[in-house]
């Protein structure tokens, strides 16, 4: 096996996540077994080699990815064991692998942990983490700081009804060992309570989780790490009293929250239900997801690691190929919304370019507020004309009411003094002669009466007739006078005359504000009003109408001859829009050459860097060649160097036992001579004793 690869597939103490756990565990939560201290033998490669290649892996690793994958850190500080087996590796690396995934999940980091029996281990028999950095989750934790209030109706018939139905058929589904019986989840003894307990707490974290001595600090410590939302009331009196009728509906309601959570982990990674985005591959995530480029190089080195990892792969075809696809798919979305704003801009260009060719709005309203406020300076003075006319009409009703009243007063009189002069004529005392003259007298005035009379109607007719006229005059004199002023608003003659710009010809002291009541007494203001009609205001009219028609007549002229000079400007206009059409074929089709220049220049381009991309995999080839020549190179060097310290130990020990054995046998022999000559000295004096 590739000498890099032995930093991740280490067995003993850091390669022991049990094969039956399908549950991903992160890498953090991952404990040394104490059965395990001291059994495995170290490497005696030295630190400084190990670090050369975990940097070498970790630089193939960075050119891929913009994100930097870190590599485990060594065991102890030293090396790895070599009593590696090959299921054990395996085994090593689906752990890396499922630690590696859970990283992103958005589970809040509570899948994998274990109970405080076990976190309280001493750190000398803590793993350190597979991986020196871990990405945390994006997901924010949904789990309040504090206990929140149980609304569950725990103790209603219904509810338990169903709690029992959701917790028997998920352990009979999930194939619980545990005997169970019908009356085991409505009055259950502790030791069914806490099988069941740990059954569902190893189904969801880890089936080689151990247990302490006491249950009820266990099962506190994994509620507590599992975020149970209603902790209050669960204590280790109810844990330790699973059967009393007071405190099973409690720990029913947290077992079925027990199997929910199962449930839903079971389902944490099915392709058909999940919806979270960090859990569905980059291919399927909209284009416009955030930050997809990060997610689609994160994938791509992910997979191209894991590739490398197990096959030792060198070439990512496949990987490559599919970001290669979505980068294409990203560039034509982006093309299509840079076309889409550049019709937009066009768009908004030629309004822009209407809105300042046309008369702006603003100045329109200013010259009709300009013009409203000078209408509304001629009502307001037409209204206070009419209010004075108003207040001189009621004088006159006045005083006609007051004449009235004095006819009526000497009528009164009148009749009075009839009476008394016929009371006065009854009252004499006359003879028929003076009868007969006084009837006569009466008959003869009574023929004049009826002759005056008739005389009388007569010019009482004729009265009435010219009346009529009168009042008719009067009334088509009034309208007259009406639309006179109404016109001379308009027309602004009732501002003074200096102010209207007219030519010299017209005199500027003439009033021509008409004030005439023909109801008045006094025919000298009506007659002085005629006879300044008649002497000023005419005369001025007509000299105002003179120098108006002549103004028309010039200004028709200059109409007429603007209309000459706007027919010129239109066929100049129409034989520049000739040459502007003229102009725009051409520009037309120089843009048409300049699009095939441009479309054989970025195919040019596009085979250039077609070249220089097989150009640069060649020179990443022959480097990871380079790289990987020298990484064997100083891998046969180091162990060739520990072989040579090996032997030169061996040297040592054997030079050390070789002067020992000759000292030994120098120091025998010693001996041996001393005893031969004690020998023979002792032979000598015996020879010579005899």
């Amino acid at each position: 096996m590739d000498v890099r690869r032995r930093t991740l597939a280490s067995e003993g103490p850091l390669g022991n996540a049990l094969p039956s756990s399908a549950i991903p565990v992160p890498s953090s939560a991952i404990k040394k077994p104490p059965s395990r201290l001291g059994s495995s033998r170290l490497s005696m490669m030295p630190t400084n080699s190990q670090q050369n290649l975990r940097e070498a892996a970790r630089s193939r690793v960075s050119s891929n990815s913009n994100h930097q994958l870190a590599l485990p850190q060594a065991v102890g500080g030293l090396g790895m064991s070599t009593s590696n087996s090959g299921h054990d590796l395996a085994g090593r690396r689906s752990t890396v692998r499922n630690g590696e995934m859970s990283a992103p999940r958005g589970d809040g980091g509570f899948y994998g942990r274990t109970p405080q029996t076990q976190r309280s281990l001493p750190s000398s028999i803590r793993r350190s983490s597979v991986f020196m950095g871990g990405r945390q989750s994006m997901v924010p934790a949904s789990y309040p700081s504090a206990s929140i209030k149980d609304n569950r109706p725990i103790r209603d018939p219904t509810f338990k009804s169903n709690c029992i139905k959701n917790i028997s058929e998920y352990l009979n589904y999930t194939r619980c060992p545990l005997p169970l019986t019908s009356k085991t989840l409505v009055s259950p003894t502790t030791k069914e309570f806490q099988g069941i307990f740990r059954f569902l707490v190893q189904d969801l974290l880890d089936p080689g989780m151990t247990w302490g001595k006491k249950f009820e600090d266990d099962c506190l410590q994994v509620l507590k790490d599992l975020k149970y939302p209603s902790p209050e009331g669960l204590g280790r009196t109810a844990l330790g009293a699973a059967g009393d009728p007071q405190q099973w509906p409690k720990l029913l309601s947290m077992l079925n929250w027990l199997v929910e959570l199962c449930r839903a982990h079971d389902h944490w990674c099915d392709p058909d239900v999940v919806s979270d985005p960090m859990l569905m591959p980059a291919r399927e995530l909209p284009l416009d997801y955030p930050n997809l480029e990060d997610r689609l190089l994160w994938d791509f080195s992910s997979k191209a690691y894991q590739q490398w990892f197990d096959d030792g792969a060198e070439e990512f075809t496949e990987a490559e190929q599919e970001l290669e696809e979505m980068f294409d798919q990203m560039t034509q979305a982006t093309f299509e919304e840079c076309e889409k704003m550049e019709t937009e801009l066009q768009k908004r260009t030629v309004e822009l370019q209407q809105l300042q060719a046309q008369e702006p709005p603003l100045k329109k309203l200013e010259e009709e507020y300009v013009q409203l406020m000078s209408d509304k300076t001629k009502f307001i003075g037409y209204i206070d004309m009419h209010r004075d006319k108003a207040e001189k009409m009621r004088q006159v009703m006045i005083r006609a009411r007051a004449a009235i009243s004095d006819h009526d007063k000497q009528i009164d009189d009148a009749r009075t003094e009839l009476s008394r002069i016929e009371l006065a004529v009854s009252a004499q005392n006359l003879s028929p002669e003076e009868v007969t003259r006084m009837n006569d007298s009466r008959e003869s005035l009574n023929r004049q009466l009826e002759d005056l009379r008739t005389r009388i109607s007569t010019v009482m007719t004729e009265a009435y007739n010219h009346e009529m006229q009168v009042t008719r005059a009067m009334d088509r004199f009034e309208q007259l006078l009406s639309d006179y002023i109404v016109q001379a608003q308009q027309i602004g003659l009732m501002r003074p005359i200096d102010s209207l710009g007219l030519p010299s010809a017209v005199p500027t002291n003439v009033d021509f504000n008409l004030d005439v009541d023909l109801r008045l007494e006094d025919l000298a203001e009506i007659q002085t009003a005629a006879r300044r009609m008649r002497m000023e205001i005419r005369p001025s009219l007509y000299a105002l109408s003179e120098s108006v028609r002549k103004e028309s007549e010039q200004l028709a002229h200059g109409q007429i001859a603007l209309e000459d000079n706007y027919d010129r400007l239109a066929q100049e206009v129409e034989r520049q829009r000739e040459e502007a059409k003229t102009l725009e074929m051409r520009l037309k089709l120089v843009n048409d050459q300049a699009d095939e220049a441009k479309a054989q220049l970025q195919a040019d381009t596009a085979e250039t860097n077609r070249t220089v991309a097989k150009l640069e995999a060649e020179v990443t080839a022959v480097s990871a060649a380079s790289e990987q020549g020298v990484v064997n190179a100083q891998g046969e060097l180091d162990r060739k160097r520990i072989e040579f310290d090996q032997l030169r130990e061996k040297t040592a020990l054997l030079q050390d036992t070789m002067i020992t054995q000759i000292s030994s046998h120098i120091d025998i022999i010693w001996k041996a001579k001393d005893h031969t000559a004690n020998s023979l000295k002792s032979v000598r004096t015996f020879a010579e004793a005899q």
